[in-house]
């Protein structure tokens, strides 16, 4: 299915002053936030006047926009068009959330700009089941047609979208299409068709099914085409950079209440966490009594966003300090919103499902890693085990690409540590 648009874009004044409304903001609070002058603000949403670069970025910042919004929005500013139909949406074929991705924007960025600069055409992205992975393929992709105006080929299991930019496009997508879903299509040909256009393959699950047919070869004869995938495991293609994406970043052990609740807030899994409260608690802050409670959860979770979004869902009925206090079973027994049909319902039930999907080599030395209760250096860990030094730090390194080990990297050594939610679907009950 090929994707159109009827409804014309916005223009600046009509965005500027639906962001401003949407604020709360009148139009002298948006000049105090910003800086700019109460009349530059009524000239800029009348359409007199045009605005420049940097009131745009200050109005974007006082207006609180981040992401995908805040690069529209300053895009819609300049004045700037995109490849394309002017009237199509540039991320129609890309999977929408309704809430804004917190806490990745660094992640997000070094993607897109990768892919942009042609320094890498394909990346693979790994992580544990929950962690985010098609949330942040689905960022990347939409920031990308965004900017730069390339076509999508989103394919997810069980789920294809099209961008097409056009019926044109649109024949050569559903012929991409089926030469990796099927190999019904043949690659030549393909290549043919695709020649030095510009495209964005996303497949998103894809190869934790199947290998998708003839991914290398577009990337060897087709210059222009771009490819993110998402899996359990990365995906070792000559070229590819290999991104896993680890749980959002918890407060330190050493946070204590005479920090400052500012700060505390800025912590990607506690602004994550603290979000999705407020959605179920309408009118919820992060305050002193509740920050202590905060920070346990968030660690016990290990900044799971399926964990902590399953925590938050519980909270019109279980405090904050509840939830901390919950035994680890509760905790894993927690439902797990997913996407994906058929699969498991609990925060355990999803990383029981990863440990499953490991070789045999592999569960076997998690299984004995949950003895240690601390973090083991590679050569700590070979010891304790008796095994060779490079076969240990091998399979490190694999578990490593799924999630399952995460490493501190200290001034002189790196140590590696299992996330606590994997620690306890290991641990014997």
């Amino acid at each position: 299915m090929v994707h159109t648009a009827e409804a014309e874009a916005p223009s600046f004044p009509e965005l500027l002053r639906f962001k401003r409304v949407q604020a709360g903001l009148t139009q002298r609070t948006l000049a105090d936030l910003s800086t700019i002058s109460p009349r530059t603000i009524r000239a800029l949403e009348s359409g007199r006047v045009n605005a420049r670069m940097q009131t745009v970025r200050l109005l974007a910042d006082a207006l609180g926009l981040d992401g995908l919004t805040r690069e529209l929005f300053v895009n819609a500013g300049l004045g700037s068009q995109r490849q394309g139909p002017p009237a199509a949406d540039p991320c129609l074929a890309v999977p929408r959330s309704v809430n804004a991705l917190l806490g990745r924007d660094t992640e997000v960025r070094a993607m897109v700009s990768a892919l942009e600069s042609d320094h890498r055409r394909m990346i693979s992205i790994s992580g544990l089941p929950g962690v985010g992975k098609s949330r942040v393929a689905a960022e990347v992709a939409a920031r990308l047609s965004a900017r730069r105006g390339w076509p999508v080929l989103w394919i997810g299991t069980g789920t294809v979208a099209l961008d097409g930019h056009g019926t044109a496009f649109g024949s050569l997508l559903q012929s991409l299409r089926l030469l990796v879903e099927s190999g019904t299509e043949d690659v030549s040909t393909v290549c043919r068709l695709l020649g030095r256009h510009e495209v964005l393959l996303v497949l998103d699950g894809v190869a934790d099914t199947r290998r998708p047919v003839g991914v290398e070869e577009l990337l060897a004869y087709c210059p222009g085409i771009r490819v993110v995938s998402t899996s359990r495991t990365p995906w070792h293609v000559a070229g590819v950079q290999g991104t896993v994406v680890a749980p959002l970043a918890t407060p330190g052990a050493d946070w204590d209440a005479t920090r400052s609740l500012d700060a505390l807030a800025g912590v990607p899994s506690v602004r994550l966490l603290v979000d999705r409260l407020a959605e179920v608690r309408p009118g919820f802050a992060l305050g002193p009594a509740d920050a202590g409670a905060v920070v346990r959860l968030c660690r016990r979770l290990d900044g799971l966003p399926v964990a902590l979004e399953a925590a938050a869902a519980r909270s019109g009925v279980l405090s904050p300090r509840q939830l901390a206090d919950a035994p680890t079973p509760h905790l894993l027994d927690l439902p797990a919103a997913t996407r994906a049909a058929g699969a498991p319902e609990t925060i355990g039930g999803l990383i029981r499902s990863g440990f499953e999907h490991l070789d045999a080599a592999h569960r076997a030395l998690l299984q004995e890693l949950v003895r240690f209760g601390r973090a083991l250096t590679a050569s700590e860990a070979a010891e304790a085990l008796h095994r060779p030094l490079n076969q240990v730090v091998e399979d490190l390194n694999a578990l490593m690409g799924r999630g399952f080990v995460r490493a501190s990297h200290e001034e002189a050594q790196t140590r590696l540590y299992l996330p606590n939610l994997v620690r306890a679907v290991l641990s014997p009950r």
